[in-house]
C-alpha cells in the first residue's frame, strides 16, 4: 500500500520537486477530473431534486487534492464552486439571495475543511518521512562506529600481542617484564586518546603525535627540547606506532641518553621527502646532544626498544637507521606518505 502512494503525484512530490513537466500534468489531469464531474452532475440533474448543486464537485476536489496535490485541488474547487453556482443553483446566471450565499459559504466551509486534512495528511507524511531518513542515518552512523570501534580493537589487541611477545624475549625477570608492559601499554593508552573520537578519514598532526608520546618526559615547552617539521596529519594505526617508538625512545634517552643528565638536549625533525623514481617518504630524525657517551653492545643486538622499533615500523612498510657517535644517539625514521592514515596492525613476530 506505502507503495503504491509513493507513485501518486502528491505524495511524490513530499519527497522530490516534481518536473514542470509533470506538474502541467496533474494540472492537466485535475481538469479532466473536473470536467468529469461536470458532465455527470448535468447528466444526473434531471434526476435529482434541488439542493444537491455539488453532489459530484466534492470528491472530485478531494480526489485531485488527494491523488494530484492541494494546489490542483483548490483549483478544481474553484472550478467546481464557479459551475455548480451558474449551472445547478440558478441556472445559468451567478444569483446573489441570502439562500445562495448560505449555500456556497457551506461549500466553501466544507471544501476548507477537506483540503486543511489533506495538507495536514501530507504535512505528517513529510515528517514521518524525515524521521525514518533520519532513523537510517543513526543507523548507518551507528554501523560505521561499530565497524570502526571493531577495526581499533582488534589493532589494539594485536598491538599489544606484539609488545608481549617481544618483551617475553627481553625480560630477565617478572618484574622487569611487568614494568615494561605498565610503561608500553601507558604509552598504547595515550596514543589511543589521540584517535578517541576521530570518524573514519579524520587525522592528527604528527606534532601533536609527538608531544602526546613525550608528555611523561617533562621535556615538551622546555630548552631541553626542540621539534620542527611541516604540518603533517597521521591517522589510524600509524598514530599507535610513531607513537610507542617515540615512548621508546624518550625511555631510551632518560635511562642512558640525553635525557639521564641535565646538560642533555633532544632535537627531533621530521620532513617530507620525495626521490627521484619513488614514492614520497615522510623522515623522522632523532638527534640526542650533551648527553652521556653512548655504549653499544658487545654482541651488535639491540634491546627490546630497538627491536620494537623495527618490528613495528615495517608494520607500516617503514624502515629505521641508527647510529651512535659520541654526541649522543642518531635515529633516523622513514615510511612511505601513503601509509599516514588507517593501516593494517603490525602482528607480533
Amino acid at each position: 500500500m506505502r507503495a503504491y502512494f509513493d507513485t501518486l503525484p502528491a505524495f511524490a512530490a513530499v519527497q522530490k520537486n516534481l518536473s514542470s513537466k509533470d506538474k502541467v500534468v496533474t494540472y492537466g489531469a485535475s481538469l479532466v477530473v473536473f470536467l468529469v464531474a461536470l458532465a455527470l452532475r448535468a447528466w444526473l440533474d434531471p434526476l435529482m431534486p434541488a439542493g444537491f448543486p455539488f453532489l459530484t464537485f466534492f470528491p472530485a476536489v478531494v480526489i485531485c487534492g488527494f491523488v494530484f496535490g492541494v494546489r490542483q485541488g483548490i483549483l478544481v474547487s474553484v472550478l467546481s464552486g464557479l459551475a455548480a453556482w451558474f449551472f445547478f443553483i440558478t441556472p445559468y446566471r451567478f444569483d446573489l439571495s441570502a439562500g445562495t450565499l448560505v449555500a456556497m459559504g457551506l461549500y466553501v466551509f466544507v471544501i476548507i475543511t477537506d483540503l486543511t486534512l489533506i495538507h495536514l495528511m501530507m504535512a505528517a507524511y513529510r515528517a514521518e518521512i524525515a524521521a525514518r531518513q533520519e532513523t537510517q542515518r543513526l543507523a548507518d552512523n551507528q554501523e560505521v562506529m561499530a565497524q570502526e570501534l571493531d577495526h581499533r580493537l582488534k589493532n589494539i589487541f594485536a598491538t599489544i600481542n606484539a609488545i608481549i611477545s617481544l618483551s617475553l624475549k627481553n625480560a630477565s625477570s617478572a618484574e622487569e617484564l611487568a614494568a615494561r608492559l605498565r610503561d608500553r601499554l601507558t604509552a598504547l593508552g595515550r596514543s589511543n586518546l589521540l584517535l578517541r573520537g576521530l570518524r573514519e578519514g579524520e587525522d592528527v598532526s604528527l606534532q601533536a603525535v609527538i608531544f602526546q608520546a613525550l608528555e611523561p618526559f617533562s621535556i615538551v615547552g622546555t630548552p631541553r627540547f626542540s621539534a620542527s617539521g611541516p604540518r603533517v596529519p597521521i591517522g589510524g594505526q600509524t598514530v599507535v606506532v610513531l607513537s610507542l617508538i617515540l615512548h621508546e625512545l624518550g625511555t631510551n634517552a632518560a635511562k642512558y641518553g640525553a635525557l639521564s643528565v641535565s646538560t642533555g638536549h633532544i632535537d627531533l625533525a621530521w620532513r617530507l621527502e620525495q626521490p627521484a623514481g619513488e614514492e614520497s617518504r615522510l623522515v623522522i630524525e632523532w638527534r640526542e646532544t650533551g648527553g652521556p657517551v653512548p655504549v653499544l653492545r658487545e654482541n651488535g643486538t639491540g634491546g627490546f626498544g630497538s627491536t620494537l622499533m623495527k618490528r613495528m615500523i615495517s608494520g607500516v612498510r617503514g624502515q629505521t637507521d641508527s647510529s651512535y657517535p659520541e654526541t649522543g644517539a642518531i635515529i633516523r625514521m622513514s615510511l612511505p606518505t601513503d601509509m599516514l592514515g588507517p593501516t593494517e596492525t603490525p602482528t607480533a613476530p
